[in-house]
């Protein structure tokens, strides 16, 4: 009974509520206590305040075994398994609770104290407190209840005084010497022996870039001296020459590099042989099936023949093989030429060189729409053998209203995109080499799009795209388009007084032809931080040489180009976001995300592809899809009907902060705010107040609610439901509406109440 059922998740719901008062203590075997927790106290004065947190934080969480687990000071898995009581049967939704959500009691009696002492004194040692002590006991409470008693002296922790290393005849011992100067071990600091592990691998890493191939951190020895006194210790780093083999002694070079072009993992026989191999750029390559441009892998190769043996650079060639995206196994193996060579054998097995994929998904929004969605994709991962990734791509969609006040028309939308990339930077007349462990990339789009709104529009848009995609390191990357074509034309079928009550903001005929640049910033690959960061920065150009040259002014007329109006504007889009972790089980979100659009010349706004929206699934979730603002104009207000079948502005200011704590394994749960709007930035009397002003600070909307997360692994699906706690076309003294919450009126909860689905976390 892996997976749970929707009425399962209901039930559970129930269940939860009806037990929430039960006692955790009634059922436990006679004589026996519940296991509560732990208590550490330092009792005495020698650790500073933010080195006592850390040391009472870290004890704590050494005992073991852990007490029950707790979710607003309730332990709701023991409740479950206690009102589940035995049974004997297999299956059945007492079986579930207490096997598979449920957790049985933590008894004081499976408490040893000796062993988590003897833990706690390591631990201490290891942190520098030599002569620290720990006296231990378990404290009887209320209710059947025990906790474990810590009361730790720490004494006085040993500080650095000297760290010396014992340089001696060999070479090896000269090389390390010279960065020496870089160790971690720093006098005044405490001793710590993570630290010292950590030294230990930094002189190996640093021997590996000098070509010591055999060098291990086992043979690098930290001598203590704990008798100068005055709680301080002397440290002195050596090899252990006794240990040490011969070969490690040795600095090797590169000699021949062989790459197997398609190697059969796992093969019956696998094809090592060195028969039929070309030599380009002083790279063997063998590739039997000539499925590939040997040219491919001296690009993607970091170190050539005659270099000194580098990790880093070991480390980089493969991640560049890696991420071509066309081979899926990549290994390598390195062999002794001679007393200073290493032969380097590279193994690669490739993907299936073509690929169809089809996807077919559901699709709603928090407006009462709901549709439908399907993508064919094929895919060519090595289309003119230079690793180059082709693909087609066909997809369509519909969304059809199925309740609501406003009748919307129905939505179809079909399209077809094209796209080619190389792994490289492929620029006319002139070739970048890099050395990132992650190839570059080239990238050609072509895309086609139609969307029908019922019998009102008919939208075609094509798209021409080149531009290129880079990582700096882990953490960023770069995305630079030089060159972005898009021309729309619409049709209009429906009459014009529909069509101008629905779309007068939506329409747009022409041409946006410029450049865009995105900046990426992302810590959130590091699980063992607390905190991490995101930034996405976007800079988007368009119309603006033409529009100088021709000095465009759209009140005058709009100038052409082709034929059709271009628009001319500055886009910047910065979005921030913080992630902060208090345990694996709880945690905060925050995002700041701020835009703003420039018309210029040619444009008395943004294209409405290029403007902003607010209100949600994965913005304003208190509020209707795409419905909040520009400014204090409000649709519903206005016309005492909807009006709009969406609102945008060209400038947006939002923040939104979320708690997220898990329930249950796959189950998380979360509490939301989020708060903005949009403006625009010329004034447009269908959207009254709503042009930015030196008071937009008390035009922000507001929104808070309660989510429930089901976290598949493979998919995340996401159920919030929000309400407005601040409307921002009230009169400015009434716009917080906390007393107008009333959740046991119907109509209240249909005006206000907004429930959303969606995949994925919203940031």
């Amino acid at each position: 009974m892996k997976n749970i059922t929707v009425i399962q998740t209901l039930i559970l719901a129930c269940i939860i509520i009806l037990i929430a008062s039960c006692s955790n203590t009634r059922h436990l075997p006679a004589g026996e206590r519940l296991y509560t927790g732990n208590k550490v106290t330092i009792k005495d004065n020698y650790p500073k305040k933010k080195e006592k947190k850390i040391l009472i934080h870290d004890l704590s969480n050494l005992v073991r075994p852990k007490p029950n687990t707790t979710f607003l000071g309730m332990r709701l898995k023991l409740r479950m398994y206690t009102a589940a009581g035995d049974t004997k049967k297999k299956k059945g939704i007492r079986q579930w609770m207490r096997n598979k959500v449920g957790e049985p009691p933590v008894l004081a009696s499976s408490i040893h104290l000796p062993p988590n002492k003897e833990l706690m004194l390591n631990y201490l040692m290891n942190r520098g407190y030599f002569y620290a002590s720990v006296k231990a006991e378990m404290k009887e409470e209320k209710h059947n209840k025990a906790q474990a008693i810590f009361d730790v002296k720490t004494g006085d922790q040993y500080i650095i005084n000297k760290v010396e290393f014992r340089k001696d005849t060999s070479d090896i011992s000269g090389d390390v010497d010279s960065s020496f100067s870089k160790t971690l071990l720093k006098p005044g600091s405490p001793y710590n022996l993570n630290l010292i592990k950590a030294e230990r691998i930094r002189i190996d890493r640093d021997l590996k870039e000098r070509g010591f191939f055999y060098f291990s951190p086992e043979y690098i020895l930290v001598v203590v001296d704990t008798s100068i006194g005055d709680h301080k210790v002397n440290m002195y780093v050596r090899l252990k020459h006794r240990e040490i083999p011969v070969e490690a002694y040795q600095s090797f070079s590169i000699n021949n590099i062989y790459i197997y072009a398609n190697y059969k993992l796992n093969g019956k026989q696998a094809d090592t042989s060195k028969a039929n191999m070309i030599n380009i750029d002083n790279y063997y390559v063998i590739d039997n099936k000539k499925a590939f441009k040997p040219t491919i892998f001296s690009q993607a190769m970091i170190f050539e023949k005659g270099d000194e043996y580098s990790m880093d650079d070991q480390n980089a060639s493969l991640s560049r093989l890696v991420n071509m995206g066309t081979f899926k196994f990549v290994k390598n193996r390195f062999e002794v030429n001679s007393d200073s060579l290493l032969d380097v054998f590279y193994y690669l097995t490739p993907f299936a060189r073509k690929s169809i994929r089809f996807e077919i998904g559901a699709l709603t929004q928090n407006d009462n729409r709901a549709g439908t969605q399907a993508s064919i994709t094929w895919k060519n991962r090595n289309a003119f053998k230079g690793a180059e990734q082709l693909s087609f791509k066909i997809n369509g969609s519909l969304e059809l209203q199925y309740s609501g006040i406003q009748k919307q028309p129905n939505i179809y939308n079909f399209g077809a995109e094209t796209n080619l990339s190389l792994p490289r930077f492929a620029i006319p007349f002139y070739n970048i080499a890099t050395t990132s462990r992650y190839l570059p990339r080239t990238i050609f789009k072509l895309k086609y799009q139609y969307e029908s709104e019922a019998n009102l529009l008919r939208i075609n848009s094509y798209t021409a795209a080149y531009g290129y995609s880079w990582k700096q390191g882990t953490h960023i990357q770069h995305q630079l388009y030089p060159l972005s074509f898009t021309y729309v034309k619409t049709d209009t079928l429906g009459s014009t007084e529909k069509l101008n009550r629905l779309y007068n903001n939506l329409v747009f005929n022409g041409i946006i032809a410029g450049s865009t640049y995105e900046f990426t910033y992302s810590s959130q690959g590091n699980v063992t931080r607390k905190n991490s960061f995101y930034f996405d920065g976007l800079i988007d150009i368009a119309g603006n040489a033409i529009g100088i040259a021709e000095k465009a002014d759209y009140k005058k007329g709009q100038r052409l180009l082709f034929g059709s109006p271009y628009a001319q504007y500055v886009k910047l889009q910065p979005d921030f976001r913080y992630y902060y972790r208090f345990s694996k089980e709880t945690g905060i979100a925050t995002r700041v995300l701020a835009g703003i659009g420039l018309p210029m010349g040619n444009s008395d706004r943004l294209p409405n592809v290029k403007q902003f929206w607010a209100g949600g699934n994965s913005d304003m979730r208190g509020f209707p899809s795409r419905l909040v603002g520009p400014g204090i104009f409000n649709e519903y207000v206005a016309s005492k009907n909807a009006k709009y079948i969406e609102t945008l502005g060209d400038i947006k200011l939002e923040g939104n902060f979320e708690v997220r704590q898990k329930l249950y394994k796959f189950i998380e749960g979360a509490i939301f705010m989020d708060a903005g709007n949009i403006w625009l930035f010329n004034e447009n009397p269908d959207f009254p107040g709503g042009k930015i002003s030196n008071s937009f600070y008390k035009e922000i909307s507001a929104d808070a609610g309660i989510g429930l997360r089901l976290d598949f692994s493979i998919l995340l699906l996401r159920f919030d439901l929000g309400m407005p706690i601040r409307e921002a076309w009230l009169p400015e003294n009434d716009r917080w509406v906390f007393d107008q919450i009333a959740f046991s009126n119907k109509d209240w909860r249909r005006r206000n109440m907004v429930f959303n689905i969606g995949i994925g976390y919203p940031f």
